[in-house]
């Protein structure tokens, strides 16, 4: 049977994935739409609510995989590969507390508190500055792109191991149900092999 990562573990890779597809274009949108407007202002609320959903996401998980150890790599994984996987894992990581962080002192200090999920307003924790304002920006645009280049080699890399590696390397963080061709090949039709047995009809096929 496959190696695979935990119901849980599972879980907290795809909510996260899918509240960075969410982010991004979220993102893109909202620094394009007329300021100020209620549009504008529902999704920066979205995209910072988002935001904190992926740091608490992120954070746990750092906790939970001292409790909840990943799988090993199958076999044909070369050494040099799990290496990589392992530090696009961390930097990630990093990345996944850096932008919420720099985002949510940006937003802060530049006296736009979040409301969450557009509905609950939280309070303005820090004193408005413009300096800082300005150096959280630069911080959280900065990061944009770590994000974007480690999305890019982590979708190539899955590409890869599917396509032309055929070593189950997705199949980790998959459900038991699913399966990838190298760690579940289709089962061949059963063998029928001409045999006698003792009282057996010569014309009947036995089958292996």
């Amino acid at each position: 049977m496959q190696a695979r990562y935990s119901a849980v573990n599972q879980a907290l890779h795809w909510i996260t994935a899918i509240c960075m597809f969410a982010i991004l274009p979220l993102a893109w949108v909202m620094t394009n739409a007329k300021e100020g407007t209620p549009f504008s202002t529902a999704l920066f609320n979205w995209h910072k609510t988002l935001g904190g959903i992926v740091l608490l996401v992120t954070l746990f998980r750092i906790g939970w995989r001292f409790v909840d150890r990943p799988p090993e790599y199958p076999p044909a994984v070369a050494a040099w590969d799990q290496a990589l996987a392992r530090a696009v894992y961390w930097l990630f990581f990093a990345l996944l507390i850096w932008m919420p962080v720099t985002g949510l002192l940006l937003t802060t200090y530049g006296g736009h508190p979040t409301k969450l999920f557009n509905l609950i307003q939280t309070p303005q924790l820090l004193t408005p500055d413009k300096g800082l304002t300005a150096l959280f920006g630069t911080l959280h645009a900065l990061g944009q792109w770590g994000i974007y280049a480690l999305i890019a080699l982590h979708l190539s890399a899955v590409a890869f191991h599917l396509i032309w590696g055929h070593d189950g390397v997705l199949g980790r963080m998959l459900p038991a149900n699913a399966a990838e061709p190298a760690t579940a090949p289709r089962p061949r039709p059963e063998a029928i092999v001409p045999a006698k047995r003792p009282g057996a009809n010569p014309g009947r096929p036995i089958r292996a």
